[in-house]
């Protein structure tokens, strides 16, 4: 078998034939792909970074579709609203307590004014 060089120019390849390239059979089944898995030595020695895992910790892992629906997602913040202020107003509320229930408040107002514009919107 003769082994060709390694360092071909372009004068080199204007020369080659049109067999002498490698193409995917076009019948036939296909061979296995590769599939790269992550072995544990990889997850020892690629430790995540700060970044990438403060990243990771703010992605849920599962997120319910249903729960971006408008609908369920005001009734949510009203929930949460309601579950901040029994918290800020029981002995051991705290200053972050607060400010949550606060922003929530300011949200939850936001959500019925948005919804206010739409049926206005809509009924023309």
């Amino acid at each position: 078998m003769r082994v060709r060089k390694l360092d071909v120019g372009l004068e080199a390849i204007s020369r080659w034939r049109e067999i002498d390239e490698v193409h995917l059979p076009t019948t036939g089944r296909l061979g296995p792909t590769f599939l790269p898995t992550r072995s544990l030595l990889d997850e020892v020695i690629r430790r995540p970074s700060l970044d990438e895992r403060l990243v990771n910790l703010m992605q849920p892992q599962n997120l319910d579709p249903e729960l971006l629906e408008a609908a369920v997602l005001s009734e949510t913040r009203r929930e949460v609203l309601s579950f901040f202020m029994a918290a800020t107003g029981s002995a051991l509320g705290n200053p972050a307590m607060a400010e949550a229930a606060m922003i929530l408040d300011e949200e939850v107002e936001l959500d019925g004014l948005v919804c206010t514009a739409l049926a206005a919107l809509l009924r023309g």
